[in-house]
C-alpha cells in the first residue's frame, strides 16, 4: 500500500474554511429555521367554507350558548387589556425609577402579547356579534363588516 494512501494529507487537512465554520450544519439549520418561519406567517388554508349559521349548527350551540361566549369573550379581551396596560405601566416603572432597560424591554413583550390577546378576544366577539365568520382587520377596525358595495377596487 503506497504511503501517500496511509497518511492521506490533502489541502483540506491544513486549510478547509467552510469545514471550520461547520458550512454544511449551518445550511441545513438555516433551511429549517426558514421552512418554520414560513409556516408560522403563512395562513393556513381553509378546510371548509362555512356561515356562522351553519357553524352553530355544526357544534350545536344555543343561542344563548353564543351570547355566553360573547360576554366572556368581552371579559377576557378587557382582562388582557388592563394587564397589558399594567404591565406597560411597570415596565416603565422599572426603565425610569430602577433605570433597567432590560426589564423595560421585556415588559414590553409581555404587554405586546397581553395586547395580541385582547385584540383576538375582541375579534372573535366582532365576529359573534355580527355572526359573520371571516371578518377582515379593516371590518373590525370601522366596527361593521363591510357589504359588497362597499369595497374598493382600485382598476
Amino acid at each position: 500500500m503506497p504511503l501517500k494512501d496511509v497518511v492521506k494529507v490533502s489541502r483540506k487537512t491544513f486549510f478547509n474554511p467552510s469545514g471550520w465554520l461547520g458550512y454544511d450544519m449551518l445550511k441545513s439549520q438555516f433551511r429549517i429555521s426558514w421552512s418554520v418561519i414560513k409556516n408560522l406567517y403563512s395562513p393556513p388554508s381553509l378546510t371548509r367554507e362555512e356561515t356562522f349559521e351553519q357553524a352553530t349548527q355544526r357544534f350545536k350551540l344555543a343561542d344563548e350558548q353564543v351570547q355566553s361566549v360573547s360576554r366572556n369573550f368581552l371579559i377576557y379581551s378587557i382582562a388582557f387589556a388592563v394587564f397589558g396596560l399594567a404591565t406597560m405601566l411597570f415596565s416603565v416603572y422599572l426603565l425610569f425609577h430602577h433605570g433597567t432597560f432590560a426589564g423595560f424591554m421585556i415588559g414590553v413583550a409581555t404587554t405586546a402579547v397581553f395586547l395580541a390577546y385582547a385584540f383576538r378576544y375582541s375579534f372573535w366577539r366582532f365576529e359573534i356579534k355580527h355572526r359573520k365568520l371571516g371578518c377582515t382587520f379593516e371590518e373590525w377596525l370601522r366596527g361593521k363588516p363591510l357589504k359588497k358595495e362597499d369595497t374598493h377596487h382600485v382598476d
